[in-house]
């Protein structure tokens, strides 16, 4: 199921046009896992939340949602299918609920721990606000001033503040047997803004075998307060790389990684792999600055980027 990119840039147009054009939400505390468009589920599972904007399909294995959710008195929505979901198998565990908007065309939905958790069906979901959202903060932060340094393989930041800001090309960051370290000094967040504008082809990003994030990007602080800002990716192939952190990758489809440590936010994803119940521990500040007039404008053109990209790619097939 494909998003309709035109509503989707109508809604980033009036986020960022808005009186507030700042990081709008904190979708990602909110979600373990977030897709605009499809979940091309091949293995292994999400032990938070999701929110799927497009299909799920999950044809040939059992796809499981929620296995480290609280389990609570009253059900929460685990897993919400916008779209129609495919499958043999679907477990939503901790007693929770299933939401669909399309086609239930499964096998054996199982509801584990309880009774409370139910299969519902709601034709009004809509993904168009949430993926708005995810394009405004993007933006938000990849506006922020770099107050941290990159060189050797090491991220460094001796400031004063509480948010230590990155920005990097992907090609120097990702390269074959890269190890890449994280000294935070006193920050209580990590913004690593990537851009993909110099990787090859343009805008796609493969990560190099051998990447290994080490000293810093380890343990649940990390997990759970360093972002990943592909703001400009059209494509993230993680390769084998362990994620420490989450990402926010609202212009790209993506694949590999072999585990992923925080929330995860892009427009699909392909492939066999667990995402682990961490989110995005961020709270705006209250004197956040408003986006440039110049930066609000180069986000809609990036966002024009794509669906000409996109639109491209489907011609070429």
């Amino acid at each position: 199921m494909k998003f309709s990119f035109f509503k989707l840039f109508g809604c980033v147009c009036l986020s960022l046009l808005g009186s507030n054009a700042m990081a709008t939400s904190n979708t990602l505390g909110e979600y373990n896992l977030i897709l605009i468009e499809d979940y091309n589920f091949q293995g292994g599972d999400v032990q938070g939340r999701a929110l799927i904007g497009g299909d799920l399909n999950a044809s040939g294995t059992a796809a499981e949602f929620g296995s480290r959710l609280e389990n609570t008195d009253t059900a929460i929505d685990a897993v919400t299918v916008v779209g129609d979901i495919t499958a043999n198998q679907i477990r939503v565990l901790r007693d929770n609920n299933l939401v669909y908007g399309g086609n239930l065309n499964v096998g054996q939905v199982e509801l584990n721990d309880g009774n409370d958790g139910a299969a519902i069906h709601d034709p009004s979901l809509s993904i168009a606000d949430v993926a708005a959202e995810l394009h405004a903060d993007s933006a938000y932060f990849a506006s922020l001033a770099t107050t941290g340094s990159f060189a050797n393989g090491i991220f460094n930041y001796t400031g004063s503040g509480s948010e230590a800001v990155f920005n990097v090309d992907a090609s120097d960051v990702f390269a074959q047997n890269s190890s890449l370290s994280l000294n935070w000094g006193v920050a209580e967040t990590v913004i690593i803004n990537v851009s993909a504008e110099d990787s090859i082809p343009g805008f796609d990003i493969t990560v190099g075998g051998g990447v290994n994030l080490n000293n810093g990007f380890n343990g649940q602080d990390a997990f759970s307060n360093i972002l990943w800002n592909f703001y400009d990716a059209t494509s993230i192939d993680f390769n084998s790389l362990a994620v420490k952190g989450s990402v926010l990758a609202p212009l790209a489809t993506t694949t590999g990684g072999a585990s992923f440590d925080g929330a995860f936010a892009a427009v699909s994803y392909t492939g066999a792999r667990e995402f682990h119940n961490f989110v995005f521990n961020y709270d705006k500040p209250s004197t956040a600055t408003q986006i440039p007039e110049p930066s609000v404008w180069a986000i809609m053109l990036m966002s024009l980027v794509y669906l000409t990209r996109s639109k491209r790619k489907k011609a070429a097939v």
